[in-house]
């Protein structure tokens, strides 16, 4: 049997599943978000929950919820509904050697499109880079440091990737085909974030890794490229804040 024919995925989910979970997790997000702060308002004298008086349990629980919630509609829509497995998610073995490979010419891609575009911002347009909300986690000490490494370097990028690459991106393609997937997935992705600033950013690193999952057909390379990336940022930023 032809090795390119084993390595094709078998999607047995569409399109309209992918914009039918997206509403659903928008909805479901968005009531648990307001009744978590109308719950919090009432427990406390705070007004609105927001980064300043978050703290281990709050961060956790709602982190928890959201992170749970992507799983259970891949799971619904793609193994549950449409009977597929989770090798055609894209949970399947890689050459470790490549994943490296293909992480190290990543990542020097990734910083130098960031130095790029933050210099645009700053030099023409006299706009400075705000601080990201994980920033701001970290220098409010609202979050310990520990919740904060394992929920940005292991628990984002394994459930982000399964959800936006392996059943978005593998929708939008069985659909609209490989263009229009690598800009739609690539565009909620960086959507999905609530980082204006850096839209542009987490854009063409969703399509950088869209495009290695393409090439792979495996989400190892960009789970552990996105967990990389990941740890690098927030391992600056501690240091900055010398926790």
């Amino acid at each position: 049997m032809d090795v390119k024919n084993n390595r094709k995925l078998n999607i047995k989910w569409s399109a309209r599943d992918g914009i039918v979970s997206i509403i659903s997790l928008a909805v479901l997000l968005a009531v648990v978000y307001f009744g978590s702060s109308k719950l919090f308002q009432a427990l406390s004298e705070e007004q609105l929950l927001n980064i300043s008086n978050i703290n281990n349990l709050s961060f956790s629980v709602l982190y928890g919820i959201q992170v749970f919630s992507m799983l259970a509609v891949v799971w619904f829509f793609a193994i549950f509904w449409r009977g597929a497995s989770f090798k055609d998610l894209g949970l399947r073995r890689y050459s470790i050697i490549k994943t490296i490979w293909y992480t190290f010419i990543s990542l020097l891609a990734i910083f130098f499109i960031s130095f790029l575009y933050v210099s645009i911002m700053n030099q023409l347009f006299n706009i400075e880079a705000p601080a990201s909300k994980i920033e701001e986690l970290i220098s409010n000490r609202s979050v310990s440091a520990t919740i904060l490494l394992v929920v940005v370097a292991l628990v984002a990028p394994f459930c982000e990737e399964i959800y936006f690459r392996g059943f978005l991106y593998s929708a939008f393609k069985k659909s609209w085909g490989v263009s229009a997937a690598l800009f739609l997935s690539s565009f909620l992705f960086a959507l999905a974030h609530i980082e204006m600033y850096s839209f542009i950013p987490l854009m063409t690193i969703g399509w950088i890794m869209a495009y290695i999952f393409e090439k792979t057909k495996s989400l190892l390379p960009v789970i552990f490229l996105h967990s990389v990336y990941n740890l690098i940022l927030i391992l600056i930023l501690m240091g900055q804040w010398k926790l």
